[in-house]
């Protein structure tokens, strides 16, 4: 895993005082409401970019700051994975006290982002009818399980559901095999991305107009966009997809074969192109040149047979044998990793895909790099996970409050200690 991208800014500032130049969202604001997974990870890519995010956290501090206790108790290593790059406050915003920080918040803020169910944005008072009259400015992004209305938007939700509900758990698995959820929570990540995107259109779009809007994100949509090559087949064809193990239900092979060592290999023959390069590497075990294997068409409809025949082949040398000699003909493969072989590839450290930011009470710690990367801007993660409430006092002076004031807010609970 790389280090040489470490990263031990403590303020956006520090990070561009260094020389790496000024950041895409350099002077965005954003007060970051959400909790768990799908908003923190999506404010932390925002950050990255050099956006103001201030993480406001319940006295108690976000739910997952307790799923595990990696580091302590209280400082989950899923926290720290998903809130890099952003700042900490914590306040009880069921009291009136509380509220009127917010507020001062929002005032100055370009971005707020929340990600309860709409009838707790009701009743809270932070939804966008009530925060736009505050600032006809603010770019408010709502996220939810399922969405603001319909018949599950007052029903709870998380990444589990989602993947349920739009069909993703529905062709991840062994053929024949039961649903499966991906391994890593794609729906709230995809939530993320969506996010990041939404916002910097909407920045974009307050640009052109002068005033704010309201972006929707919910993690069922997410999902369901994800299906891009599957529903307008479907729809054309009536055929519904299943679970294809890691094989590819519109392509052939496109999918695992075992070597003759018990260790797996990609064969991604993408197009009928591929497929040219293929047959010659496997003319000397047996013939495939039959017409019906010409076109990925054909393929498909011998798959089984195909692919059986190919693992028979497959599993008379090693895997590593195979990645060279496909690799020399051009033919698209790879080994399958497990995470831990992935961190140590040749590529992955090229990439600085991995990253090192320095906390100062647990020292250094990993975490995937910003993907979005700029030739003359220095975009990855500049800060460590905050603690809960670490910059509370600095934040509440930045909108006006004086000590004195920070002082008794703290004495009447309305801060954490």
């Amino acid at each position: 895993m790389t280090t040489s991208n470490s990263r031990d800014h403590t303020t956006i500032e520090g990070k561009e005082a260094l020389g790496e130049g000024r950041l895409p969202l350099s002077g965005i604001k954003i007060v970051d409401l959400s909790q768990i997974g799908a908003g923190p990870y999506g404010t932390s890519l925002l950050g990255d970019l050099g956006a103001d995010v201030i993480k406001v956290e319940p006295l108690q501090g976000d739910s997952f700051r307790y799923v595990d206790s990696a580091f302590d108790p209280g400082e989950s290593a899923y926290f720290f994975g998903v809130n890099r790059s952003k700042r900490s406050i914590a306040l009880d915003l069921k009291s009136r006290a509380g509220y009127e920080v917010l507020e001062r918040l929002v005032r100055g803020a370009d971005v707020l982002v929340v990600a309860f169910r709409p009838d707790a944005v009701r009743r809270m008072g932070i939804d966008y009818d009530t925060l736009r009259k505050i600032n006809d400015r603010l770019v408010y992004v709502s996220i939810t399980a399922f969405g603001e209305a319909g018949p599950r938007a007052h029903q709870p939700g998380m990444d589990i559901l989602a993947q349920a509900l739009s069909g993703m758990m529905g062709v991840t698995g062994e053929i024949g095999g039961g649903p499966v959820k991906v391994g890593v929570p794609i729906a709230d990540f995809v939530g993320s991305f969506f996010l990041g995107f939404g916002v910097c259109a909407a920045l974009r779009l307050r640009d052109l107009t002068g005033t704010g809007d309201k972006i929707s994100i919910n993690l069922l949509d997410g999902q369901v966009a994800a299906f891009a090559n599957y529903i307008t087949a479907y729809d054309k064809t009536r055929v519904p997809f299943r679970p294809q193990g890691g094989g590819h239900p519109q392509l052939v092979p496109y999918q695992p074969f075992l070597g003759s060592d018990d260790k797996y290999f990609i064969l991604a023959v993408l197009n009928d192109k591929f497929w040219d390069k293929l047959v010659p590497v496997l003319d000397r075990y047996d013939d495939f040149r039959n017409p019906a294997y010409a076109t990925n068409s054909g393929r498909i409809e011998n798959r089984d047979e195909l692919c059986g025949r190919l693992q028979e082949i497959f599993g008379k040398r090693p895997a590593e044998c195979w990645l060279r000699e496909l690799e020399d003909a051009g033919v698209p493969c790879g080994p399958i990793h497990r995470l831990e072989d992935a961190l140590d590839d040749p590529q992955v450290i090229a990439n600085e895909a991995v990253t090192e930011l320095i906390h100062p009470d647990y020292g250094p710690y990993k975490v995937p790099n910003n993907p979005i990367r700029f030739e003359n801007a220095a975009t990855g993660p500049w800060g460590y996970a905050p603690r809960l409430g670490e910059h509370t006092d600095e934040i509440l002076r930045e909108v006006g409050y004086h000590a004195n004031e920070i002082r008794a807010l703290r004495d009447s609970g309305i801060l954490n200690a």
